[in-house]
């Protein structure tokens, strides 16, 4: 009877090893896409998700950004309502390059005021700043430092 008792738990045991073993390798496995991808230093591409936008319905871009700030994926800088800097690189004080936002959101984008690629893809101007545009889930925004 002793006996089995201890056969007992040691393949308890090493179920129970095997199951914790199987949960690390599922977790390593479920890497999540990054929200934040550097094309290079100054092309930023933003994804929004659902997930992180949690349960609100009329976010804004600013406060999606504020969010990555605060995960350490994005370092920027707003100044009199515009973004002045992404990741270190800031608008000169002649403005004769500056942050420009584009947007795979098509009802809030207009190509007239021009459009960049990423991934095979042509994307328009968002036809608002940072701080009035309200985001979608599964919608890019793309900002592009642009000399002119």
């Amino acid at each position: 009877m002793k006996k089995t008792r201890n056969v007992c738990k040691k393949a308890l045991s090493c179920l129970l090893a095997i199951l914790i073993l199987a949960g690390i390798m599922l977790l390593a496995g479920c890497k999540s896409e990054p929200l934040v991808i550097k094309d290079s230093d100054t092309y930023i591409v933003i994804k929004t998700t659902q997930e992180a936008m949690g349960d609100k319905t009329d976010m804004l871009l600013i406060e999606y950004m504020e969010t990555l700030k605060e995960k350490g994926q994005l370092e920027f800088r707003v100044e009199n309502g515009m973004i002045t800097s992404i990741n270190g690189i800031d608008n000169p004080a002649d403005y004769s390059s500056c942050w420009m936002l584009y947007t795979s959101d098509e009802t809030l984008a207009n190509t007239s005021w021009g459009t960049v690629e990423y991934e095979g893809k042509q994307y328009a101007s968002a036809v608002s700043g940072a701080e009035t545009l309200k985001i979608k889930p599964d919608q890019l925004y793309i900002w592009v430092y642009k000399s002119f």
